[in-house]
């Protein structure tokens, strides 16, 4: 008689892999991927999973370009 195990299926969903920037995203976005799992999309359009510390890389510039001009119109 042979046994067969079966492990659960793993896979890396993460689209941040490779990215050196930190996005920025509404606060929102980010409680609710950290809780139930998820990506979310910053304001320069990248989707990314929040799994990483963001004080370890530099901002992303379309990101912060796109704050400071929300910041000057209000």
């Amino acid at each position: 008689m042979s046994t067969t195990q079966i492990a659960p299926e793993t896979s890396d969903t993460r689209t941040d892999e490779g990215d050196d920037h930190s996005h920025y995203a509404r606060r929102e976005e980010i409680v609710r991927a950290s809780i139930e799992g998820g990506r979310v999309t910053a304001l320069c359009g990248y989707k990314f999973e929040p799994v990483r510390d963001p004080s370890r890389f530099p901002i992303c510039p379309k990101c912060k370009e796109l704050v400071e001009m929300a910041q000057q119109f209000g």
